[in-house]
């Protein structure tokens, strides 16, 4: 999918515009909880430009 998608009736369509981090078309996400956590990875950053926290989870390591 190319360019902004479409809202959805019944949604609340609220984006979060993430950067690529390395010029690659990725933006790498790092956990940064403890080794051999449980439950999903976590990274957690305040976002550019205004106040807000933003909190990405995932569950699998793409690096494995």
């Amino acid at each position: 999918m190319l360019g902004e998608p479409e809202d959805v009736e019944g949604e609340c369509n609220a984006r979060l515009y993430i950067g690529d981090n390395y010029g690659d078309n990725h933006a790498t996400m790092r956990c940064g909880l403890t080794p051999g956590h449980t439950g999903p990875h976590k990274e957690t950053y305040l976002q550019p430009g205004n106040d807000g926290t933003v909190i990405v989870t995932w569950d699998v390591d793409e690096k494995e």
